[in-house]
């Protein structure tokens, strides 16, 4: 199934008779869109990956509210009880991808065995169920490419489900590696127990999720360490451990990647910025962008969409 659309009315009335549409939750499912007001659900999904582009898609799974935007993308694993939404000035371009039942196991139980293995088993090769990490991931070098090739192949009215089968293999096969490499992060934390190793990831990725979902308003040590139902003292410990900075330099650092889009895509003044990102001041905002991507003011307003792209993932 590919549902796409650039329209805000048309998107939200598709997006409500989906669930009911028999296919769902049968087959692959690729779901494009550009909107300024769209709702989604709840109903349950299948494994799914997700990304946002010009603005903010907010998911509801798990009891969170986690906020999808330029800098990242997020997996939602097989069976999660999940709606979205999308309230925004100006259009955003949402891209999800639902794979049908089955399709990931096969693929995930056949990466795990050597060609020796598969050459002697053939096609009777078991299937593996993925447990995939649901926190926000910055884009990569890894899973991003495939979105981006997807999302660019959609927009141009590709309708070829054999093709879009293939690009789903490579991209569970990236989404495979990627999980790989988080695991061996968690092993590497200086921390003796494995169990305790991944409770600590999960917990600082509930609060890290909160950050970039709330950056936009004042939030403090006290609600952030609640998040991860941490003490303030271990929180801090434990942030610094797993993203090499502080719970308040990551919250500026997002800030400052927010506001240099901002600037270089819209019309609105440096102040408004300061005030739509959570900067109390002109100056900050400035300041905050040269610390984290070393771009002065002038510079800032005359750069490219590569550069943004270039300095927002720095």
């Amino acid at each position: 199934m590919l549902l796409r659309t650039l329209s805000d009315n048309a998107f939200e009335n598709a997006e409500q008779q989906l669930c009911y549409d028999p296919r769902w939750g049968r087959e692959n499912c690729i779901m494009l869109r550009r909107t300024r007001r769209a709702e989604l659900g709840p109903c349950v999904h299948t494994l799914s990956i997700r990304a946002a582009w010009g603005g903010t898609e907010v998911c509801r799974a798990g009891g969170r509210d986690i906020g999808i935007d330029d800098d990242n993308f997020l997996i939602l694993n097989h069976g999660r009880f999940y709606s979205s939404s999308i309230r925004a000035l100006q259009p955003v371009e949402s891209l999800a991808i639902c794979f049908r039942p089955g399709l990931a196991e096969r693929a995930c139980g056949a990466m795990a065995v050597s060609l020796d293995r598969a050459l002697s088993d053939g096609d009777a090769l078991a299937g593996v169920e993925p447990d995939f990490i649901e926190n926000l991931q910055p884009h990569d070098t890894c899973i991003t490419p495939v979105l981006q090739f997807i999302r660019r192949h959609a927009l141009q009215g590709v309708d070829d489900e054999a093709w879009y089968e293939e690009q789903l293999h490579f991209l569970l096969e990236r989404m495979q590696r990627h999980r790989q490499r988080l695991l061996g992060e968690i092993d590497a934390l200086r921390l003796t127990r494995a169990t305790t190793r991944r409770e600590v990831f999960r917990r600082i990725g509930h609060a890290a999720d909160f950050m970039q979902t709330n950056y936009a308003r004042p939030i403090d040590l006290d609600e952030i360490a609640k998040v991860a139902c941490l003490s303030k003292y271990h929180f801090l410990r434990l942030f610094s451990l797993v993203h090499g900075v502080t719970p308040f330099s990551y919250l500026q650092r997002k800030r400052a990647r927010v506001a240099l889009r901002l600037l270089r895509t819209t019309a609105f003044t440096v102040a408004e910025v300061a005030c739509s990102v959570g900067f109390g001041q002109r100056t900050t905002v400035l300041r905050q962008i040269r610390r984290w991507t070393g771009l002065r003011p002038l510079q800032i307003r005359a750069g490219t969409l590569d550069d943004l792209r270039g300095a927002t993932h720095a």
